[in-house]
């Protein structure tokens, strides 16, 4: 019996994820994205494994009718065209929440290096300027307050560890209040709020964990940060776009706020003369947030495992359409 063929594109993000897809498929390989390239390769194939920058859209889609899977090759679906493969009956396969610890502990990670001023000691000690510690500030955690902007698996992991571990002072917003979120917050001590300005206004860091779609991107704009006590610092750990990066660059090089910790951009990857890339109270790193090494096996082999399932008409662990298969899958 001849396995079924899956179209790789890009690699995946540990090399055991790659050996689990070829054990239970044939797999294409392409470092090619271009939509054009997709079209015609997506023709001879079952199924479809990707990771960003690629994308699959309603074009891809159109051009083999015979999809029976899509998967991403980690956490994120913002370069699938979900609601169109939803449309043609094909699940999307992703692997959310294996990388809430790696992305809480580099949010933690930013926070402290932003209070502790790590980057601009460093630059200074590099150039042998000792008295530098005589003339930059540094910031206890304890007592500070934190605002966290969306309250999903991610946030709640970065919750724990500044509550319990930080003894900070912790709010989260969400759109609604959900129960279970509720009944979280109050275990821990985390207050929850349904005001997003009031959270951006008190706070004296505040950290973003919402997802990209048409309701938040470019929502952390002038409007937002204007609030913002000139003493705050800002974390993103989410994704690029959901912040208008000209409203931040301008509120960081005019003082409006103190700093900035980012390990996500839009596009991705920046262009090399992105403004916000030269000012000196800013933190970067290269979206790797959720790639540890840890991380990156555990997502990998769960996106490989997942799309050989359904290709056996087995039921998958994360689906993020579960309704197409319904009429597919036996219960």
């Amino acid at each position: 019996m001849s396995k079924p063929r899956v179209l790789q594109i890009l690699s995946m993000y540990h090399p055991e994820g790659e050996k689990v897809l070829q054990a239970g498929a044939e797999v294409i390989r392409t470092d090619q994205f271009d939509i054009s390239h997709l079209c015609e390769g997506v023709k001879d194939v079952v199924g479809l494994v990707l990771r960003a920058p690629a994308k699959i859209t309603r074009e891809v889609i159109d051009a083999n009718p015979n999809l029976k899977v899509i998967s991403g090759a980690g956490v994120g679906l913002d370069n699938i065209d979900v609601a169109y493969a939803t449309e043609k009956g094909i699940p999307v396969l992703h692997a959310p929440s294996v990388n809430k610890v790696s992305t809480a502990e580099h949010a933690v990670m930013l926070i402290m290096a932003l209070a502790k001023s790590v980057i601009p000691f460093h630059k200074n000690m590099s150039k042998g300027n000792y008295d530098s510690r005589m003339v930059i500030p540094t910031y206890e955690l304890k007592g500070k307050k934190v605002g966290l902007i969306g309250f999903g698996n991610i946030a709640q992991e970065v919750a724990k560890r500044l509550k319990l571990g930080f003894e900070m002072d912790v709010t989260a917003w969400v759109r609604e209040y959900k129960p279970e979120k509720h009944q979280f917050a109050h275990e821990i001590g985390v207050h929850i709020s349904t005001d997003m300005e009031e959270v951006f206004s008190q706070s004296d860091f505040i950290s973003l964990h919402i997802p990209l779609n048409e309701h938040t991107k470019h929502s952390i704009n002038q409007r937002l940060l204007s609030k913002m006590k000139p003493s705050a610092f800002l974390v993103n750990t989410a994704r690029g776009a959901v912040i208008n990066h000209t409203h931040l660059y301008l509120a960081l090089k005019e003082g409006l706020i103190a700093g900035a910790g980012l390990d996500v951009f839009d596009p991705e990857p920046p262009p090399k003369d992105l403004p916000l890339l030269s000012l000196p109270n800013v933190i970067v790193t290269p979206h790797v947030g959720g790639t540890t090494v840890e991380c990156n096996y555990i997502m990998a082999t769960t996106v490989a495992t997942n799309v050989i399932n359904v290709l056996n008409g087995k039921q998958p662990d994360f689906v993020a359409n579960p309704e197409v298969l319904k009429s597919k899958i036996p219960e």
